[in-house]
């Protein structure tokens, strides 16, 4: 891999602003927050599971101006929402129906627009680690419908023809996207992240002052510090235990894992998990697992599926995805751990 280029950052910051001015999110400085817990009591907490995103989540949520039920509830419709939207199993999912549209010109709604061109971007500048035209593969290893199974090397190599993200075209002026090649769209590596920031957009849009987090798969947002003051503790899993190995503490910002361990089956001693590397259409080589500190749940969300990736190649992955935004903990083949400097940062409390 080539050191990032000046441009790729610009790029990248270019990205997060758009995202995130796209969906508006208000955020209010950490001491406005603080001064307004000395004026008011501690929050207490309302907290809700369900099932979305394909996975269980996790809503904890604070509010002296509404009532914090109302706000989880008005989380989880969304996250239920954005379920369905970026399904590509779904019939009555957008990307489903870019994926039948035969190689046609789609028109799409801004929400999409963005989403699958950040999608492209986290691709380009990760030098296809992260790539969304996946889903033909998945498919093929069934792990679209959690029955994977072992592929022959040909019908992988047959199958890698259909995938790149060069094959994703976008018309700006018409807010339509066309799909080359026969490949398919999987938002899989970015739609969670996606969801996560929505989810505080929602609750900073009841109120400015809310806190709390939202936890979904293992992947978290933090939505203000704990009681306004404190640093949520986040525990990363060992993925070969079912006990944490390290701590980090967060006031804002966001965390996601990649992890060998999520979904895998076993043949002939051997693992296959569902992070496929694009360059050779197997699950990819030499980690265990990828945790990624952002500044948003987008960013957190799409480089921890890179760098886990990327994982045989720690050197440039610890130093360069800072860079980017993402402070990384790899967890390598054997159990040795990597770190960014910039990751030890948040392993101490502040």
């Amino acid at each position: 891999m080539q050191k990032m280029r000046a441009s790729d950052r610009k790029n990248i910051s270019l990205l997060r602003k758009e995202v995130i001015v796209y969906m508006l999110i208000g955020t209010a400085g950490f001491f406005i927050i603080l001064l307004g817990f000395i004026l008011k009591p501690p929050q207490t907490y309302y907290k809700l599971k369900d099932v979305a995103l394909g996975t269980y989540v996790n809503i904890v949520i604070g509010s002296n101006k509404i009532n914090p039920e109302r706000i989880a509830k008005a989380i989880l419709d969304e996250l239920k929402r954005l379920t369905v939207k970026f399904d590509p199993r779904n019939p009555r999912s957008i990307i489903y129906k870019i994926n039948e549209a035969n190689g046609d010109w789609v028109s799409v709604d801004e929400e999409t627009f963005t989403l699958i061109k950040a999608s492209v971007r986290f691709a380009q500048i990760t030098d296809g680690a992260f790539d969304p035209t996946l889903g033909k593969l998945i498919e093929l290893w069934g792990f679209d419908v959690m029955k994977p199974h072992l592929p022959t090397d040909d019908e992988i190599k047959e199958t890698l023809k259909h995938s790149g993200y060069k094959n994703v075209l976008f018309d700006d002026k018409n807010m339509r996207v066309k799909l080359l090649n026969g490949i398919k769209l999987d938002l899989g590596g970015i739609a969670k992240g996606y969801a996560l920031e929505k989810a505080r957009q929602i609750a900073k849009s009841f109120d400015p002052n809310a806190t709390g987090f939202v936890e979904a798969g293992g992947d978290i947002r933090i939505i203000g510090p704990k009681f306004g003051r404190e640093p949520w503790v986040v525990a990363i899993k060992d993925p070969r235990k079912d006990e944490p190995m390290d701590f980090i503490y967060l006031l804002d910002g966001a965390v996601a894992t990649s992890g060998d361990y999520e979904r895998f089956f076993e043949m002939n001693g051997k693992r296959y998990h569902h992070i496929l590397d694009p360059k050779t259409g197997y699950p990819a080589r030499g980690t265990w697992s990828a945790t990624v500190i952002a500044e948003d749940a987008v960013t957190a969300d799409a480089l921890a599926t890179a760098a886990f990736v990327l994982g045989k190649d720690w050197r440039f992955v610890v130093l360069e995805f800072p860079k980017l935004g993402g402070h990384v903990m790899l967890v390598l083949e054997g159990g040795t751990i990597k770190k960014s400097g910039t990751f030890k940062l948040f392993e101490r409390e502040k």
